[in-house]
């Protein structure tokens, strides 16, 4: 189990500051030269400790004579990592599992470390029980009660939803077709042991695991990474964009590469704020050979595209909470709250008048979030249509919209002005809000 010890470097670093990105803290301490399966073993040990750790806590708590705050930080995270690896690993034998933690801690823990774990090994079965009779979804999905909160009036059932969203990730890979047909990456999957299943419809394949040899195949622009919620932005605005698109917070490009690919009459202008992921954009759009995509780099806010470009279709994928990737990103799940959905929700209402303002000839505006949040979500979309004048008019195309992710099929949620892409199990896909506005020109 030689994953143990980075596994601990990580979190240990991690919960100093637990208000960093747990993607980049992995990704920066990560040791380039573990071989994929120990850089897996890794990953999914960190984000499974922290994916868990609301319901990691409360078992401690039953076997532990200490309260957790007397309990050493290093010593607490061996702990969680030991009690997640004993219910969830299902790979490693039990008694491995505690002689090998146990080992790697201090000498004058072990026998503290060793009864706890020992007794969690015993009775794994009773523990779920139990964890399952508090009836307390903070504690069963390790959430927030806010999250909770939010997606209650959106999920049909909530509980089935949040279990969905505190599983493990899955990636899709979209095939370049101007690259290699997608037959031919099937087999080149095959031949280089990556399991898949496909998703014909959205020219794709579904994998569980991210390997190098992956990251080999994006390089040599034969596939790129995009999960297919992502991809219902990029299908919606190839049926409806005419001329010219302007996917306004583009980075790292995927959206725009899509759109290009399905539709390659289209001039693309891929604009992001950030000038430091732009040459992200530009490579993308060389690996893909797509002269028809644009890169701009300017704050929406104050576009760089002047209204002269005849700009038909915005995509406004905009900046938020994320609360809709929590497979991804697990340490959301108890850091997203009240006030940094209200501060993002400011920015997007003025991201979207800002782009009507510029680009008055515009026919389409499709805002898109990976979030459930009412405020990032309904509230900001009313906001819009209770406050646009009268002589611009935006009218909510449900109709469209609906008809997309019935064909795509997708399970949704229809709101007032948008839909709420939901759990999936067959498209795994991110849970998204897609709002299509249709503009009355002002010229």
């Amino acid at each position: 189990m030689l994953f143990l010890k980075p596994s601990l470097t990580i979190l240990k670093q991690y919960y100093t500051d637990p208000a960093q990105n747990l993607k980049l803290v992995l990704s920066h301490e990560l040791d380039k030269t573990i071989a994929d399966e120990g850089r897996q073993s890794v990953t999914r040990t960190v984000y499974g400790v922290v994916r868990y750790q609301n319901q990691l806590e409360y078992i401690i708590r039953q076997f532990s004579d200490r309260k957790l705050k007397k309990i050493q930080p290093d010593v607490l995270l061996l702990l969680k990592i030991g009690t997640y690896l004993l219910l969830y690993s299902g790979s490693t034998p039990d008694y491995a599992v505690v002689n090998e933690v146990v080992g790697i801690s201090r000498p004058n823990s072990r026998g503290f470390m060793n009864a706890i774990l020992r007794n969690i090994a015993l009775q794994k079965s009773s523990i779920i029980n139990s964890i399952r009779e508090t009836g307390s979804l903070e504690i069963m999905y390790s959430i927030s009660p806010f999250l909770v909160d939010r997606l209650g009036p959106v999920s049909p059932d909530i509980s089935e939803d949040l279990l969905y969203l505190n599983k493990e990730p899955v990636f899709h890979i979209r095939v370049n077709p101007n690259t290699i047909s997608f037959d031919d990456a099937a087999r080149m999957l095959e031949d280089n042991g990556i399991a898949y299943t496909p998703l014909h419809r959205f020219h794709s394949f579904e994998i569980k695991d991210t390997h190098r040899v992956l990251h080999r195949l994006v390089e040599q622009n034969y596939v790129y990474i995009q999960n297919t919620g992502s991809q219902s932005i990029s299908i919606l605005a190839s049926k409806l964009a005419q001329s010219r698109v302007l996917d306004s917070c583009s980075a790292p490009g995927t959206k725009a590469i899509t759109l290009a690919l399905m539709n390659p009459l289209l001039t693309i202008f891929a604009n992001d704020i950030n000038p430091k992921r732009a040459p992200m954009i530009r490579q993308a759009i060389l690996r893909n050979h797509l002269p028809g995509i644009k890169p701009l780099v300017s704050d929406i806010l104050y576009p760089a595209l002047k209204p002269g470009k005849g700009i038909d279709f915005i995509i406004l994928d905009a900046p938020c909470t994320s609360s809709g990737t929590l497979r991804k990103n697990p340490d959301l799940k108890l850091k997203i709250d009240a006030a940094m959905a209200i501060k993002n929700a400011e920015i997007q209402y003025e991201m979207i008048r800002s782009v009507m303002a510029h680009f008055d000839c515009c026919r389409y505006i499709l805002y898109s979030v990976c979030s459930f949040l009412s405020e990032e979500t309904e509230e900001v979309m009313k906001r819009i249509d209770l406050q646009t004048p009268q002589a611009r008019r935006c009218d909510f195309q449900s109709s469209l919209l609906t008809q997309m992710l019935d064909e795509y099929g997708f399970r949704y949620k229809q709101g007032e002005y948008g839909c709420y892409l939901l759990p999936n199990d067959e498209l795994n896909n991110d849970l998204f809000y897609i709002s299509l506005l249709a503009l009355k020109p002002l010229h």
